[in-house]
């Protein structure tokens, strides 16, 4: 009887862990998916932040490289709604930075197959720009000249301040049978790092 007593508690504890072990390989399996896409997909590989008449004006260069699925969507008409976000903040010394402002710009990246064309839409002005290839599209989008991103007026005089970009593939704006699915796909866990810098006064 008590081996058995044994057996049935071993089984009973087999049980209960099972749910938590599949839980733990899922996450893991998607944090090891996210990771390996974020660190080759976007890089910005340059930030310039000049000040014209008390206004922040952002200059950039990032670097696109879309994965062979998203390009495959896209050519079937699905638009990618690209997200570059950037913020401000004010270091502190002994506790966190104070976050100042932050702007966010999204761009709506399609194909036409009619006309064989790529077209860039910037979603907070409206602006549509059309190219004849994806690398043409990508090298314009990944060009930020002269974006007014701050008030200088923001700012008090004494303190030092930072700015943080990043850019990302907005999934959520996926139709919702795809949705679902790209997130728990790598090749959709499109993500840069942040980039960071200190603001001239």
């Amino acid at each position: 009887m008590q081996v058995n007593t044994a057996v049935d508690q071993q089984s009973l504890m087999q049980c209960r862990l099972h749910p938590v072990l599949v839980r733990l390989t899922a996450l893991l399996t998607l944090l090891l998916a996210t990771g390996a896409a974020a660190e080759t997909r976007f890089d910005i590989s340059a930030v310039k932040v000049n000040l014209v008449d008390k206004v922040y004006y952002l200059n950039a260069r990032i670097d696109y490289e879309l994965s062979d699925k998203v390009v495959e969507v896209m050519h079937k008409g699905v638009p990618v709604v690209v997200v570059l976000d950037i913020k401000f903040q004010r270091k502190r010394r002994f506790i966190w930075n104070e976050e100042i402002a932050e702007l966010v710009q999204r761009y709506q990246l399609e194909y036409h197959a009619l006309t064989r064309q790529y077209l860039v839409t910037n979603l907070n002005s409206g602006s549509q720009h059309s190219f004849p290839t994806l690398e043409v599209a990508l090298t314009l989008l990944g060009t930020v000249v002269d974006l007014p991103v701050l008030d200088r007026q923001l700012l008090e005089e004494e303190g030092e301040y930072i700015g943080l970009m990043r850019v990302s593939v907005d999934a959520g704006e996926l139709p919702a049978p795809l949705r679902l699915r790209a997130y728990f796909s790598a090749d959709w866990h499109l993500s840069s790092e942040w980039y960071s810098w200190t603001l001239p006064n």
